[in-house]
């Protein structure tokens, strides 16, 4: 139980580090690319500065829960390191959020960034959906990994204490 909470305490600062990192980059990146012209032949493809308001806006809206979920496997990592009963509790809740968190992630681009794309001409619609469906499979191994061994592992743990 131990390494798996010190496993939980390093995976929440990490959310914690990277929505930091992502709220500043998006700020920087709005900041610097909001006066900059971009060339006609690329706006064909990709309306940019739209593109640039709606990542804002996504990451503004989800980035707070990963910070709340960042600290819910902090605290599940303590508690678990002090042998405490909430360690699961926790740690199931950390997890469940963090798959939820992901889920809607996805059907969020899905919805209000993909559409802004328009490769019509060059890409065939079905091959891109195919690699963005690709990409999310692919992603959610790294951010559903480590929520999902937890649920299996936690659960595993209160089998054997009951």
């Amino acid at each position: 139980m131990k390494a798996v909470s010190i496993i939980s305490i390093v995976y929440g600062t990490m959310g914690f580090i990277w929505s930091s990192i992502v709220l500043v980059g998006i700020g920087i990146q709005k900041a610097i690319l909001e006066n900059v012209p971009f060339p006609e032949e690329v706006l064909i493809y990709i309306d940019i500065p739209k593109m640039i308001e709606v990542i804002h806006g996504i990451m503004l809206f989800l980035m707070p829960f990963v910070f709340i979920i960042a600290a819910v496997y902090i605290v599940s990592g303590i508690l678990g390191l002090s042998n405490k009963s909430q360690a699961y509790m926790f740690g199931i809740l950390a997890a469940v959020f963090n798959i939820f968190w992901y889920v809607a992630y996805v059907i969020i681009l899905q919805m209000e960034l993909v559409p802004l794309f328009n490769f019509n001409d060059v890409f065939p619609e079905k091959l891109f959906n195919l690699i963005f469906l690709l990409g999310t499979i692919i992603n959610a191994v790294f951010y559903c990994g480590y929520p999902i061994f937890l649920i299996i592992y936690l659960s595993q743990q209160r089998k054997q204490t009951s």
